[in-house]
């Protein structure tokens, strides 16, 4: 549709106090906070799995040393999309509009394409357990059955879907210490930050700032602050009770290959102004370990 006088003819008479509904603060930028931020140079980029080595066994006196190989793991591949919206203007409404709203429409469609980033990211968490987006092993992001490259599985879901809470978190903090790599060595895999919906903000913040146990009556101290370095409360994330542990593991990334800019020209034979944002980039993600994920009940 075209911005005319037809479709915005208030705009074109003094005398109106305010034009709201554009002007609510933003969100800062928090997709930044659960991802790696990389700069592409190709049309697309890839990352690749390798292994190290299994457990080492005994050697009789006088046997030959046990040789063994390492294994090349999974591979994901990040292919660069570019992402658009533009809007078209009148040369006569551009002239005869009273308010400057015409000069706010590259703000618009800067903070369009800029929420167009956090919920190309977090789509990935929203879309965890969701058969029709799999990962490098060919499963959904969060699995109990992630196959390890040297044989074997681990599990970054939780076996048995819970509201947050003391219990359910430390559950969760517990299984991420206890998994594995791809030859099934131990791995020091910690909490790095809560992620919950809007719904859970005031869940989680007891249990982020409480000195004691959430809803004990003992004395006994609360010991999960001292493990995460932040909260991040999204309303990006469409559960309402869904939440999810990130970790130290990297695994999520944001490639840009363009940043985005405006453009904007005028159409010769129209004279109506043409005003555009295009940016280019990729987002995924390639080892599941950098998310513990809780569907809620």
């Amino acid at each position: 549709m075209t911005i005319a006088g037809g479709n915005f003819p208030e705009l074109l008479w003094p005398g109106i106090h305010d034009i709201w509904g554009v002007s609510y603060e933003k969100y800062p930028v928090l997709y930044t906070k659960i991802c790696e931020s990389l700069r592409a140079t190709k049309a697309f980029e890839k990352t690749q799995g390798v292994t190290g080595l299994g457990l080492a066994s005994v050697k009789d006196s006088g046997a030959a040393i046990t040789y063994t190989d390492p294994f090349q793991g999974y591979q994901r591949e990040f292919v660069m999309v570019t992402y658009s919206l533009g809007t078209t203007v009148t040369r006569e409404m551009v002239e005869d509009e009273q308010y400057d709203y015409i000069n706010k429409l590259p703000t618009f469609l800067a903070e369009s394409m800029r929420q167009t980033e956090e919920t190309a990211v977090w789509n990935h968490l929203n879309r965890a357990t969701n058969a029709a987006y799999t990962g490098p092993d060919g499963l959904v992001l969060a699995s109990a059955s992630h196959l390890l490259v040297g044989g074997g599985t681990y599990s970054n879901l939780a076996a048995t879907s819970a509201d947050l809470s003391q219990t359910s978190l430390e559950t969760g903090i517990q299984l991420i210490m206890d998994w594995v790599d791809d030859m099934n060595l131990k791995m020091r895999a910690l909490p790095r930050c809560l992620v919950v919906p809007t719904g859970v903000n005031f869940t989680a913040r007891k249990l982020m700032e409480s000195a004691g146990v959430v809803g004990s009556a003992d004395n006994d101290k609360n010991p999960i602050p001292g493990l995460f370095s932040d909260l991040i409360v999204s309303p990006w994330l469409t559960d309402t009770d869904a939440w999810a542990i990130l970790t130290d593991v990297p695994g999520l990334k944001f490639w840009r290959k363009r940043e985005s800019e405006i453009v904007r020209d005028n159409e010769f034979d129209t004279q109506n102004l043409k005003i555009a944002t295009t940016g280019r980039w990729a987002s995924d993600f390639d080892d599941a370990r950098f998310v513990w994920w809780n569907p809620g009940a």
